[in-house]
């Protein structure tokens, strides 16, 4: 299994939702932005989890739903974004890293 790198995960996520978002990106950035850097981290830890055995699959899928759903939340804090410019713009950034996490993880979680 391979080791998920907290860095370029978050860089890979900073520019799929600044591609996304485009004209919205600078009013939200600084919120997004944590929110982001927040999501690649729990990525990161729950493939430590999982190779310590420490939590299941469910848990882990459970634990990033949670966050996704948190970005969610921050996105459409931005007024007239939408939900579905919020959506697709989750949409991006987990298309992104999907197959890099799913890969190193070792089951689909995204």
């Amino acid at each position: 299994m391979a080791a998920l790198n907290l860095d370029d995960l978050f860089n890979k996520m900073v520019g799929a939702a600044t591609t996304s978002l485009s004209g919205k990106w600078p009013a939200i950035s600084a919120l997004a932005t944590t929110s982001l850097k927040t999501l690649a981290q729990n990525l990161v830890n729950v493939q430590e989890l999982l190779l310590a055995e420490s939590i299941s699959q469910a848990q882990a899928t459970l634990m990033i739903d949670m966050q996704k759903n948190s970005l969610q939340t921050v996105l459409l804090s931005e007024e007239g974004l939408g939900l579905i410019a919020a959506q697709d713009a989750i949409n991006a950034v987990i298309g992104v890293v999907k197959d890099a996490v799913n890969v190193a993880i070792g089951f689909a979680l995204l």
